[in-house]
């Protein structure tokens, strides 16, 4: 019995598996995958290529070795460095801002032309479904038009009630509710309690 659980469970498992393997978001995560790690190339290109050496003749030098020294570092008099030097690398810090915004800036203008592109096709899709289904219902309607001809004419439905009606039926309601009410209290007043 519980051998047999187990292989029911073993197989549940590997469907479920097979199922969200083969669905199609884990191969658009896939590519998507692959075409970042390329992008990731592009964009660090556009950057040490072409931003960095533009920044490094506006700064008069490379960006990446701004610093500030908080401790020089202590040399012996061999020229040894006997205690590294502390610095803070502003430089790095704003490469790497400008490198996120550069990465932000072309995924927000690739992703918001897809989703043009994507709702270009998507209104275009709904105009021909449109024009499609006005094209069927006049031919249908022409259709119902015929059969109408031909068949007797339906019993007419009786009227609904107005809610001017409705509210009367209930107030009428609960005035025979109240005054049977009040018949039955009358009545129970008058009986002594039976005991228990």
């Amino acid at each position: 019995m519980a051998k047999q659980k187990k292989e029911k469970q073993k197989s549940t498992f590997w469907k479920d598996f097979k199922a969200f393997i083969s669905r199609g978001n884990i191969i658009d995560l896939a590519v998507g995958l692959v075409v970042g790690a390329a992008f990731t190339a592009i964009v660090n290109s556009l950057v040490n290529d072409i931003i960095k050496p533009l920044i490094a003749l506006l700064v008069g030098g490379n960006l990446s070795e701004l610093a500030v020294i908080l401790r020089p570092e202590e040399v012996n008099e061999a020229g040894e460095v006997i205690v590294e030097a502390i610095t803070l690398n502003y430089g790095n810090l704003i490469m790497a801002i400008l490198t996120f915004l550069i990465d932000a800036f072309v995924i927000f203008t690739a992703v918001r032309i897809v989703r043009n592109v994507q709702r270009r096709i998507r209104e275009e899709s709904e105009k021909l479904k449109l024009k499609l289904t006005q094209k069927e219902n006049g031919e249908v309607a022409e259709a119902e038009a015929v059969v109408e001809e031909q068949a007797p004419a339906a019993p007419a439905e009786p009227p609904k009630p107005t809610v001017e009606e409705l509210l009367a039926e209930i107030r009428d309601l609960l005035r025979e509710n109240k005054a049977a009410s009040a018949a039955d209290l009358a009545e129970s007043a008058g009986k002594p309690e039976e005991k228990k």
